[in-house]
C-alpha cells in the first residue's frame, strides 16, 4: 500500500473508531471507586501514576481515561509494532493518549526506553501486566522493572461490566454493551518501598491478587447497584 494512502487509511480508521468509542460509551453507566492516595494525587496536581488491569477490559479502561479521575492523567500505553497495533495506535491517539511502539518480545529494551522517555514529560503509563499475549490473568515482571526506574506507584484496576459482548480471543475481550453498567474500582497501590528487596515471583503475585480482589470488589459493587443499595 503506497505511504500515503495507507496514511489516509489509518487516519479514517483512528478517526471512525474515536466516534465509535465517544458514541458507544456516553451510553455507559460507570462508578468509580478510588482509594484516598489516588484523590490526593489528583488533587496535588496530577503526578503520574502506573495503572494496571487486565487485558480484557481494554475498551473500558480506554474510555475511561475520557472521565474522572483519569482525565486528570494523560496516559501513555504501550502497543504493538504488528500491523493490528497500528489501528489501536491510530485510535488511541485521537482519543488523547499516547501510544508507545513496540515490543516485549523484540526490542524491549527500546520499548522501555520510549515509555519512561514519555513517564519522564509528564505521562502516566496504562499497562496490561497479561497483555499482550497471555495467558489470561497473569502478571509479567516489566511493571516491577518500570516501577523500580520511576519511582511511581502501581494501581491495581478492576473492571466489572454488567451486560457486554465476550469476543472469542485468548483473553475473552469484553466490549461493553449500549447503556451498560460498568464498576471501575481502583485498589491500594505498590509504592516504591513496598518493592525492595523482595523476589520478583512473590511481586507478581501479589500484584495479580491486588487486580484480582479490585475487580472482585468491582462486581460486588454491580450487584449491590442492581439490589437498589
Amino acid at each position: 500500500m503506497p505511504l500515503l494512502r495507507k496514511r489516509i487509511h489509518f487516519w479514517l480508521a483512528g478517526t471512525l473508531g474515536r466516534v465509535l468509542l465517544r458514541g458507544l460509551s456516553a451510553t455507559w453507566r460507570v462508578r468509580y471507586v478510588i482509594p484516598e492516595g489516588l484523590r490526593a494525587c489528583v488533587a496535588s496536581g496530577q503526578e503520574p501514576i502506573i495503572a494496571t488491569f487486565w487485558h480484557r477490559q481494554l475498551l473500558s479502561m480506554l474510555c475511561a481515561c475520557w472521565d474522572y479521575p483519569f482525565r486528570d492523567y494523560p496516559f501513555c500505553a504501550p502497543v504493538s509494532e504488528h500491523r493490528d497495533g497500528e489501528y489501536v495506535a491510530w485510535v488511541m491517539e485521537r482519543c488523547g493518549l499516547l501510544a508507545v511502539r513496540g515490543s516485549t518480545t523484540r526490542g524491549a529494551t527500546r520499548l522501555l526506553r520510549n515509555v519512561l522517555e514519555a513517564i519522564g514529560e509528564g505521562w502516566s503509563c496504562a499497562l496490561t501486566p497479561d497483555g499482550p499475549r497471555g495467558p489470561k490473568f497473569s502478571v509479567q515482571p516489566g511493571f516491577l522493572l518500570l516501577a523500580r526506574r520511576t519511582g511511581l506507584p502501581v494501581y491495581p484496576i478492576g473492571v466489572a461490566v454488567d451486560r457486554a459482548w465476550v469476543l472469542n480471543t485468548w483473553e475473552d475481550f469484553v466490549i461493553p454493551k449500549l447503556g451498560t453498567r460498568i464498576s471501575i474500582v481502583t485498589g491500594r497501590p505498590f509504592l516504591p518501598q513496598d518493592l525492595v528487596g523482595r523476589p520478583t515471583g512473590e511481586l507478581c503475585a501479589e500484584l495479580r491478587e491486588k487486580i484480582m480482589d479490585a475487580t472482585e470488589r468491582a462486581r460486588e459493587n454491580l450487584a449491590g447497584r442492581r439490589a437498589g443499595t
